[in-house]
């Protein structure tokens, strides 16, 4: 027997109530604090900027959190902005002048203001990208292509176009505190059917060029046999001689001087050539 017969359960691992209850309370607020730690601490990576919404404190938070790991309130929120540059690209059917359907190969260069992130933040949020400037780059493409006939587009050319649509952009997607970097023109593709004509057109057009060329030639040819004749007929004027006859008498003495075996006969007359016969044959 021992001193005590009513003898309580000793708790295991040589804990009290007390303690226990202590030890279970630091252990729930570890699992809530492991289930909440997402929605507390919120990663912010390089080029990247956060603007907390507050459920009990006004709404969106007038600061912006940089790079990191900030901690909020688990009922707040935490919007991240990539302040780096951006592109957007895509392939736009646009109409022209003359009401034919044109396609180009658009790409939008961009980044987010990051003195007014907390108004972009209010005014448009974090899909300012599909909402605000590629509308904005959108519409400039279209108002800009239905200047122009869609035969005069290649004339233009892309960089030319791409000028354009800058210009008619810029303030536009700047009024959604975003900058626009640039916009180019990668690519203009034209109906079939036109492009072809096109085709066609400068093909004929560097026929005719060719044939220009040619003509050309051809009379600076004629003009050149012109002056040539012109100097014979003034020779043989001033000469006496035929350019003929004056031609045969400068091969024979070019033959004669050489130290081959040869009989030169003369011809008699004044229009008669000389006549060379090899003798070694």
């Amino acid at each position: 027997m021992t001193d005590r017969d009513d003898l309580s359960p000793v708790p295991p691992f040589g804990l009290t109530g007390r303690r226990l209850r202590l030890w279970l309370t630091v252990l729930g607020l570890a699992l809530v604090l492991a289930y909440l730690w997402r929605s507390i601490f919120i990663p912010i990576g390089p080029g990247q900027l956060g603007v907390r919404w507050s459920r009990f404190g006004g709404g969106t938070v007038d600061a912006v959190y940089g790079e990191g790991y900030p901690a909020i309130w688990p009922w707040d929120r935490m919007a991240l902005y990539d302040t780096r540059l951006q592109d957007l690209s895509g392939a736009l059917p646009v109409l022209t002048r003359d009401g034919l359907s044109v396609t180009l190969t658009v790409t939008a260069r961009f980044a987010p203001q990051r003195a007014a992130l907390v108004q972009l933040h209010q005014a448009i949020g974090p899909h300012y990208r599909d909402v605000a400037v590629w509308p904005d780059v959108v519409a400039a493409v279209r108002q800009v292509v239905r200047q122009f006939k869609s035969q005069d587009l290649q004339v233009v050319g892309e960089a030319g176009l791409a000028e354009q649509i800058d210009g008619a952009a810029r303030a536009a997607v700047e009024r959604h505190w975003v900058t626009l970097d640039r916009v180019l023109v990668t690519g203009i593709a034209l109906p079939p059917t036109l492009a072809g004509a096109i085709e066609d057109k400068l093909a004929e057009e560097q026929k005719l060029l060719t044939m220009a060329f040619t003509l050309k030639r051809a009379e600076l040819d004629g003009e050149k046999r012109k002056i040539k004749a012109a100097a014979i007929h003034a020779f043989e004027t001033l000469s006496g001689i035929s350019i003929l006859k004056w031609r045969g008498l400068e091969v024979t003495e070019k033959l004669a001087a050489s130290p081959n075996a040869k009989v030169v006969v003369m011809g008699s007359g004044d229009a008669a050539l000389p006549l060379l016969l090899n003798g070694d044959k």
